[in-house]
């Protein structure tokens, strides 16, 4: 079902979560864990934020500093597709256009 088909069908309140991806290296279930509690309010979908990459410069030759792009999240396609499998709950890609070209 699409989140607009969700909205569209009730004129109840609709409850939904945004959430972060967990940062690199913590692991799947560091996010089920916070998940888990909330999904007693059986919310409609659940929105995934995105986050651009972060900067960092490293020092080279002659003083020049290099602009090095790093992502501390995974992406949120991703962590979608987790939740929707493990939770049987819509789940919504939140992208931004921070941070892209063209």
């Amino acid at each position: 079902m699409k989140v607009t088909e969700a909205l569209n069908q009730t004129k109840e309140t609709v409850l939904s979560f945004e959430i972060l991806p967990p940062l690199k290296g913590r692991g799947i279930d560091s996010l089920y864990h916070g998940i888990d509690p909330l999904m007693e309010f059986k919310p409609k979908f659940v929105n995934v934020t995105y986050h651009r990459e972060d900067y960092i410069y490293k020092k080279r030759e002659k003083g020049y500093l290099e602009k090095i792009s790093i992502k501390k999240r995974p992406g949120t396609v991703g962590i979608c597709a987790a939740i929707m499998n493990k939770y049987d709950v819509e789940a919504v890609p939140h992208l931004i256009c921070g941070g892209f070209s063209k």
